[in-house]
């Protein structure tokens, strides 16, 4: 049995192999059932979590622990294993480093849906957030779409420009010609946007709908909890809705369940989840629309992504 830790990953895994897998397995027969999440003392905020899914060929399992009071002690919040098994035999092939690969997928998922659901001509990525994933996340799309500029938004503006700087030195050579910088939200910075990716910690919205201009695909992944949102209401009741889960979407993303609730939209304003546009595999886009993305991760993301390493020489 291999055993795979985060250094390995960061050093083999690439985007263009990484989403045309996801690509693949969302496009073919597999078994997800619902992710668990197990309290671990009631009333309390440390939990374990369970995200099983299986294809063709592998069967795994993430297990991820959520221990929130970790950074005030200098440890990390979340500690992340993918277990692999032979789904012909049952036999174990692999553990992974669950952190790393979590990085790698949810940048390459966003990427992968917006194959489908942004312009094809997108040359401006406007990325709210400054955390692990930001870097991922801009990398991801510069694989899909040949982009000019890149403009990061953050709580923090010494931060954003940080990320900023070290991005454009890391990508100085492979693309020359993409300009990354700083900026500070506006009305005019969102109406030049082709591509608005919302990664923060934010429980209010970070701008306004009316800031959005037609044709734009707006992807919301930061929140994971069922009683806010990081993006304006009227996206999601105006805008054309698309998840990488319902199930997974329907029971913990804000973004729905609140228009939801308030009876502004119905479960069927999702038209589409990610594994229907794979298998369709056509552009979506619609230039007089908003198209508007939100995941809140899947178990075959992980697996798809763990299967890769497996299959690097």
């Amino acid at each position: 049995m291999q055993l795979i830790q985060a250094d390995s990953i960061h050093q083999t895994m690439q985007f263009p192999p990484l989403i045309a897998s996801l690509r693949q397995s969302f496009a073919g027969d597999f078994g997800m059932p619902a992710r668990q999440l197990l309290p671990l003392t009631a009333g309390q905020p440390e939990a374990l979590a369970l995200l099983p899914a299986w294809d063709e060929k592998v069967i795994g399992c993430k297990l991820f622990t959520y221990f929130p009071q970790n950074p005030a002690q200098g440890k990390e919040r979340l500690h992340a294993k993918i277990m692999l098994f032979c789904r012909h035999s049952g036999e174990p092939l692999a553990l992974l480093d669950g952190t790393s690969i979590t990085l790698w997928r949810t940048a390459a998922i966003s990427a992968l849906a917006g194959s489908y659901l942004a312009n094809p001509a997108a040359s401006t990525l406007v990325l709210f957030g400054t955390g692990k994933l930001a870097p991922y996340l801009v990398k991801a799309y510069a694989s899909i779409r040949q982009l000019d500029d890149v403009y990061i938004v953050g709580r923090d503006p010494a931060k954003a420009q940080q990320l900023a700087a070290s991005l454009q030195a890391e990508l100085q050579t492979e693309r020359p010609a993409l300009r990354i910088q700083a900026a500070e939200r506006s009305a005019c910075l969102l109406q030049k946007a082709d591509i608005i990716c919302c990664a923060t910690a934010a429980t209010e919205p970070l701008f306004p709908a009316d800031w959005v201009q037609p044709g734009t695909l707006v992807d919301a992944l930061g929140n994971h909890h069922a009683n806010c949102s990081e993006i304006d209401t009227q996206l999601v009741v105006d805008g054309l809705l698309y998840v990488d889960s319902r199930a997974n979407c329907l029971n913990e993303a804000g973004e729905i369940l609140l228009p939801l609730q308030a009876e502004k939209i119905q479960p069927h304003h999702i038209r589409a989840e990610l594994a229907e546009l794979c298998r369709n595999d056509s552009l979506c886009w619609q230039a007089d629309r908003i198209q508007v993305f939100k995941a809140v991760g899947t178990a075959l993301a992980d697996l798809a992504a763990a299967r890769l390493m497996l299959e690097f020489p």
